[in-house]
């Protein structure tokens, strides 16, 4: 068939010609149709690439909107690729851009055969036309083998579809005037100028480039707020796009798209894989609505055995996929008037796991407490207990009461991305027991360690002081006030008033000592002597006494 030889035997697309085949169906007699398998043979000889989307009528059910091929049998089908199995992993942007700027990874990934994948930047314009630019690696060739290393890949299709850049109808795939290493980030961009849109990549490490420009038809790459993709399959987004040689479940390994200069604000998630030689799909998914992207939690999407992230500023794509932690109740909670009660939550999760609580509520009879606890915990358990205080205060009256706990915001860390990954908002509810039993209630245990968060710190919410804020009623601002702060100073105004009587003492003790070291009297008669008398007032005689046996100086 004329596709195979013209189409298929060009660089890839993500549209095909089907239409090919139409006209010469229609145009060509049999005879002269059975000649073009000549040309269909030597083409095997050609390096060739194949990445075509078919973009004849929508087929509901199709990947990512994308048009089903033909259902005839196609003739030599088997000789199409030797990968045909396309996975493409991305988002679908719902604004509009003058420009398209993104810095990739450059993951040198290959599957079994030694085929990797391509890192796509794709632009639809106002007038309909979809121009990509991309970075891959070990693409491949459409009958086996592909080309080593990284290269820049393009192409542009005209608002009917038809591929019409390269001139020739095909995918382009073009060389780096310098070294591209695995580990580099590479600026893949489409960018109007004056007549032109042009397509580039750029190592940011070594400053290689290659790049490509094609005729401007249009002046704004637009999102789609209402589908995934246009009915020729068309959208501005990002795709990390892997062929294989067999329905793949695979995840690859993460790339990380990050944005230059802009903030997104809500994109559709999706991924699919399908046979592009028979148009049969292999499986699709994708959010049922355009989801918000937020500056530090990341939005999560798996299926079929792979992962991505997305938010304001990034997507990773080739994530294993993770199962997130699970919150019960904990045991029932004991309390007495006037002192702290721990409520217990329960985390669960196979491989352990690095969480936070940004907002949790705990709503009761006698108050609500707001509860912020900025820090992350990690926990390699298979469980977990996770403990909030509150205080009771002290009139409150004995007996059950029940507790609401609205854990309105918490999240996961994901350690493949190093990004934070909002958890669905919780509600527990668990019973309190107060009374005035004397013993302590046995102690829920410690809380996990406290984990400083992804380092290096990534666009998520870097790690914070925890803080356990707790809104207080009245009354328990008064029990710590006639519990605490009454008998603390009590204290230190009974060590004030001991420390001064000691110090009196201590002055008097010294006073009276004082005078006995003072004091003479004569050796003769023992009349006392005022200080420095030499001679005895009295008798007459020296003060001082000659020293002999019987005579020692007690005094001097």
């Amino acid at each position: 068939m004329l596709r195979k030889a013209t189409i298929k035997a060009l660089w890839p697309s993500l549209v095909s010609g089907e239409q090919h085949d139409a006209w010469i169906n229609e145009t060509m007699p049999i005879k002269l149709r059975g000649l073009l398998l000549l040309p269909l043979i030597l083409s095997l000889a050609l390096p060739i690439i194949s990445l075509n989307h078919y973009p004849q009528e929508p087929v509901t059910g199709f990947p990512l909107g994308f048009p089903r091929s033909t259902t005839k049998p196609l003739p030599l089908a088997s000789l199409a690729s030797a990968n045909p199995y396309d996975e493409q992993v991305g988002v679908t942007f719902t604004q509009n851009f003058s420009k398209l700027a993104f810095n990739v990874t450059a993951v040198a990934f290959t599957d079994p055969n030694g085929v990797g994948p391509g890192y796509l930047v794709n632009g639809l314009t106002d007038q309909g036309y979809w121009y990509q630019v991309g970075l891959s690696y070990n693409w491949p060739h459409t009958f086996g083998g592909f080309n080593p290393g990284f290269s820049m890949n393009y192409e542009v299709f005209d608002n009917t579809g038809v591929s019409i850049d390269p001139a020739n109808g095909g995918g382009g795939l073009k060389t780096f005037n310098r070294l591209v290493n695995a580990g580099d980030s590479v600026l893949l961009s489409l960018s109007f100028s004056s007549g032109s849109v042009v397509m580039q990549a750029m190592d940011w490490q070594t400053g290689a480039v290659s790049s490509s420009s094609y005729s401007r038809h249009g002046s704004t790459f637009v999102g789609l707020q209402s589908s995934l993709s246009s009915e020729l399959g068309f959208f501005t987004g990002l795709m990390t796009e892997h062929y294989h040689s067999m329905p793949y479940y695979g995840t690859g390994l993460p790339v990380t798209y990050n944005e230059t200069g802009v903030t997104l604000s809500s994109a559709w998630i999706w991924m699919d894989e399908w046979n592009t030689d028979t148009g049969q799909s292999v499986f699709r998914d994708n959010t049922t609505n355009p989801v918000s992207l937020d500056n530090s939690l990341s939005q999560y999407f798996a299926s079929n055995g792979t992962a991505e992230i997305a938010n304001a500023h990034q997507l990773t794509t080739g994530l294993t996929p993770v199962t997130f932690p699970t919150l019960d109740a904990g045991p029932q909670a004991t309390g007495r008037p006037g002192h702290q009660a721990a409520i217990t939550m329960v985390i669960g999760d196979p491989q352990g796991a690095t969480v936070r609580f940004d907002n949790l509520t705990i709503f009761t009879g006698f108050g609500r407490y707001n509860i912020s606890i900025g820090t992350p915990f990690s926990f390699s358990a298979a469980t977990a207990h996770y403990n909030a205080t509150i205080n009771l205060p002290a009139d409150l009256r004995l007996g059950n009461y029940n507790l609401t706990i609205d854990i309105q915001s918490w999240q996961y860390l994901d350690t493949q991305a190093q990004e934070w990954i909002a958890l669905q908002q919780t509600t527990l509810n668990e019973t309190l027991v107060v009374s005035n039993n004397p013993a302590p209630p046995p102690s829920p245990g410690p809380n996990p360690t406290n984990n400083p968060g992804p380092s290096p710190p990534s666009t998520g919410k870097g790690p914070s002081t925890s803080t356990n804020k707790t809104t207080l009623s009245p009354n328990s601002l008064l029990t710590i006030f006639r519990s605490i702060i009454i008998p603390v100073a009590a204290g230190y105004a009974g060590l004030g008033l001991l420390a001064i009587v000691l110090f009196t003492r201590h002055l008097r003790k010294r006073s009276a000592n004082g005078r006995i070291l003072g004091m003479r009297f004569c050796q003769s008669c023992g009349t006392e002597l005022g200080i420095g008398s030499m001679i005895c007032p009295s008798c007459g005689l020296p003060a001082e006494a000659s020293k002999g046996p019987k005579n020692q100086v007690v005094n001097a």
